[in-house]
């Protein structure tokens, strides 16, 4: 039977209307439920008529919602989501039906506008470009004000009336206008921004930031305040900086935003004519200058010029100033400037003059705000510009501010690739920063620096702003020169080791993800050699510079206890004082310098305490490419100790990123919630990435000795470290079953992950089991192993794991579970062995495991007697000869 269509859009209809209705009564601050009302639009709205709720009801609805004006009147940022969603949705209905766009909303619409390029504020741009389109009367608003002063001023109108009111003036629009941040948005100019855009951009890619003024709104602004029968005051539209934003927009991209500051530059030259203050006359000179230098129509200038012309318009209003008089000179020396060259770089640069600090700071100012694209970096390699400035830094000239300077002008440029790349390989810039580093003082703020230009040099050269560490296979992508990587890693280093103390979180932050990408795209590179059939040296990082990042994090996370450890592990190491311990000594150097009270971090900040856990889960992945430092006869005892810190900081770490993870996914299914189940994975892979890591430093044998490894006799010999070592391993060991449950519980494929933890830590206490029964010490395990039968037990699992490793995992770890819990026969493990042999294991028992805390979870030896279940069909072929 075919259904009624009618009596289906009727319930439809039903539906919709009674949604939108409790949505908007009950959500209207949500932005997930304007986001979803927005989506439904654009699917049920579709051409054609319909029954439903007609579109400009919908929109009045929205209007005279009692808080729609609580919105997107907002300033703050309590309701900036559901402001920014408030606007798409409005824009989506007048998109549908133009019909809702009337001339009384524009008011409000600018009252919510910020004049930013911040997304909301380009979104609201949009509709109020598509109310015009529609047909609603601008005009009305012109000159355009914005925010809370559009809204004090539409409020007077309306008590006013239309007879009575007046409209805005020059002077009003102009004080409006933030002074300082139309200056920075003359430094930061959006170069990318189209005069009429069509969506919204991103402000990486048009090259600025959100607090930057919108060239869209201000340029047909000022074209209308400096119209001909209009008032102007010529001054006033200098001194905000007004006119320095036009002639920064020389420098655009988008032909329509050139040809609209040409626009304005004429309308402004010719109120000029008829001005009266006393600097009319330089300022009808520069732009005479301005017009003589360009030599086609609608000429792109490069932002180095357009920086200096817009700062020039600045200087002419001060002539009190030092450089009014030395631009002035220049600018009279020619009707035109030389487009194509650093005006005075020369002059100002290697200034005879007393001033000559001042002129020189001038000129590396504006090279440093003038450095925004490859057209300014090739003028300044016309004057040899950077080779000069690299070597001024190294000399005995140069003081700390105009290092400073340097280095900023070094940072633009580590921003544009194709700069960074000719730098790198023409100016050896990466060997140029170590020897900089090597010879600056050690300051924060210079500390800071570095670590900003390295970290922006290395994520330009990779091509992309997405972390390394987040790429879990191998792209078609090639990799960078593996001379230059060693170099970064080598710049890395010298930094950590120069600037011992870092007093901002964030600093630290940036220094780590900068070092884990690095060491990172070193394997990458390795392994594609080596599949290639190439051999390649590259730089390991040690346990030396571990302990340096161990020591700033503790002093980050408040962890004395660890402090005091390094500095215990140290001392011994450097009092030896020969060849292979020295390098330690920069380790208890910094070690020594504890933060004061005053400078401790605040753990009660949210963001402080994301930071420092950021910082942990980084310096985790740095230290898997660690490569403990190896010892001779004399220096085991030290060196390896030292070892032995670096990897019970791990294993601690590591412990506590999984209980928290465990903790949080309790009460809360682990299928349903995403979040939990990505979070759990990476923890895994880096927890894999870890063991492995660790029994790989284990296996290896001493190049010195070729007997034993000293990591594990260190581990043997230091009983506390050790034990505490051994503790961590059980403890992540009943975290891996207690995952495993849960992976059986929800269902989800994991179980590679799961099984290779299993096995690494199997591998790493067999490993520990077996030299602890070598050496005849079984102070790690408590003495379980002076009983009879728990050797012979551990000689059943060693023929297990040599002969089948993989099909008695679950063997391996009855056993393991045995010896944890100290038992004094190792009754299940024996009892499993029997079954197998028998051909049966249904006899096998539940034993408990301990579990970590404030987690409650079923046995570890249940879920594998449950595994042991489901292998009978197989049971003959995982019977073992023992």
């Amino acid at each position: 039977m075919v259904p009624d269509s009618s009596t289906h859009n009727e319930k439809i209809q039903l539906l919709w209307n009674g949604f939108v209705k409790v949505a908007l009564k009950s959500s209207f601050t949500s932005s997930l439920v304007l986001n979803l009302l927005k989506c439904l639009v654009e699917r049920l709205y579709v051409t054609g008529k319909n029954d439903l709720l007609p579109i400009p009801t919908l929109y009045q609805m929205i209007m005279s919602h009692s808080k729609f004006l609580t919105v997107i009147l907002d300033q703050t940022d309590e309701f900036d989501t559901a402001k920014a969603s408030l606007i798409d949705l409005l824009t989506t209905l007048a998109h549908k039906d133009g019909s809702c766009c009337h001339t009384a909303h524009v008011a409000v619409l600018l009252g919510a506008y910020g004049a930013n390029l911040s997304q909301t504020d380009q979104k609201i741009l949009l509709l109020i470009n598509l109310y015009e389109r529609n047909g609603a009367v601008l005009s009305e608003y012109r000159p355009y004000l914005w925010g809370p002063m559009a809204i004090e001023h539409h409020s007077i109108r309306k008590n006013l009336g239309a007879s009575l009111f007046k409209q805005a003036s020059m002077d009003k629009v102009l004080e409006n206008l933030n002074t300082d941040k139309l200056y920075q948005s003359v430094l930061k100019f959006p170069l990318r921004r189209k005069l009429k855009p069509l969506e919204v951009g991103d402000v990486q890619f048009l090259k600025s930031t959100e607090e930057c003024y919108d060239p869209a709104f201000l340029l047909p602004l000022f074209s209308h305040l400096l119209a001909p029968a209009s008032l102007v005051n010529c001054r006033m539209f200098a001194e905000t900086n007004c006119l320095g934003f036009t002639l920064a927009a020389l420098s655009s991209h988008d032909a329509g935003t050139r040809a609209a500051a040409y626009h304005i530059l004429t309308r402004f030259n010719q109120h000029l004519e008829g001005a009266k203050f006393v600097e009319k006359e330089q300022f009808i000179y520069l732009l005479e200058c301005v017009r003589n230098s360009i030599d086609t129509p609608n000429a792109k200038l490069a932002c180095i010029i357009t920086v200096f012309m817009a700062k020039v318009a600045q200087l002419l209003l001060k002539p009190d100033d030092h450089m009014y008089q030395v631009i002035n000179s220049f600018l009279l020396l020619k009707p035109a400037m030389d487009v194509m060259h650093v005006p005075e770089f020369y002059k100002l640069f290697n200034s005879s003059a007393l001033e000559y600090k001042q002129e020189r700071s001038w000129i590396l100012s504006l090279l440093g705000d003038g450095l925004r694209e490859t057209a300014d970096y090739r003028i300044f390699e016309k004057r040899y510009v950077f080779k000069l400035l690299l070597c001024f830094h190294d000399s005995a000239i140069s003081d700390n501010h105009t290092k400073m300077q340097v280095l900023n002008i070094v940072q633009a440029a580590c921003n544009l690739k194709t700069v960074a790349t000719d730098l790198s390989k023409n100016h050896g810039i990466v060997a140029w920063i170590s020897g900089a580093i090597v010879s600056s003082s050690t300051t924060p703020a210079r500390h800071q620096q570095f670590t900003q230009i390295l970290h922006d040099l290395w994520f330009t050269l990779l091509g992309t702003r997405e972390r390394v560490e987040k790429e879990t296979e191998k792209t078609s992508r090639g990799c960078l020169p593996v001379l230059f990587t060693n170099e970064m890693l080598l710049t890395m280093l010298t930094l950590l080791e120069n600037f011992g103390e870092v007093q901002d979180t964030a600093v630290f932050d940036t220094f780590l993800e900068t070092l884990g990408s690095v060491l990172q795209h070193l394997d990458l590179t390795k392994e594609q050699y080596q599949g290639n059939g190439y051999t390649v040296s590259i730089v390991q990082i040690s346990t030396r510079h571990i302990l340096l990042l161990l020591k700033m994090w503790a002093t980050f996370a408040s962890d004395m206890q660890l402090l005091e450890n390094i500095k215990t592990m140290v001392e011994p190491t450097v009092s030896r004082n020969d060849q292979q311990t020295r390098p330690y000594k920069s380790v208890l150097k910094t070690t020594t310098k504890t933060n004061a009270v005053g400078d401790a971090p605040n753990l009660n900040d949210l963001s402080q305490c994301s930071t420092v856990a950021e910082c942990t889960k980084r310096l985790l992945a740095v230290v898997l490419h660690c490569k403990l430092s190896s010892s001779n006869k004399n220096t085991a005892q030290s060196v390896n100790n030292c070892n032995l810190s670096v990897v019970q900081w791990a294993l601690e770490q590591l412990k506590i990123f999984l209980n928290d993870t465990l903790v949080n996914c309790e009460g809360s299914p682990l299928e349903n919630t995403s979040k939990h189940q990505e979070t759990l994975q990476e923890l895994l892979a880096v927890q894999n990435k870890l063991l492995r890591w660790l029994l790989s430093a284990l296996q290896e044998s001493s190049a010195n000795t070729g007997v034993a490894n000293m990591l594990t006799v260190s581990i043997l010999l230091n009983k506390e470290a050790g034990k505490q070592i051994v503790t961590l391993l059980l403890d992540i060991y009943s975290q891996i079953y207690h995952v495993k449950g849960k992976v059986h519980a929800g269902n989800i494929e994991w179980t590679n992950d799961i099984q290779n933890a299993v096995h690494l830590v199997n591998d790493i206490v067999l490993h520990l089991l077996s030299s602890t029964s070598s050496a005849g010490n079984d102070s790690l395990f408590q003495g379980v192993l002076q009983q009879s039968s728990h050797v012979k037990a551990l000689h059943m699992v060693q023929g297990l794991t040599s002969a089948d490793g993989k099909d008695n995992v679950e063997l391996v770890s009855l056993f393991i579970r045995d010896v944890c819990l100290n038992t004094q026969q190792p009754t299940h493990f024996l009892q499993c062995v029997n079954d197998a042999r028998m051909g049966s294991l249904d006899s096998v028992t539940n034993l408990p495991v301990k579990s970590p805390k404030k987690i409650k979870r079923k046995s570890g030896t249940a879920i594998a007697a449950s595994e042991f279940s489901a292998k009978k069909s197989k049971k003959k072929a995982s019977v073992v000869n023992i």
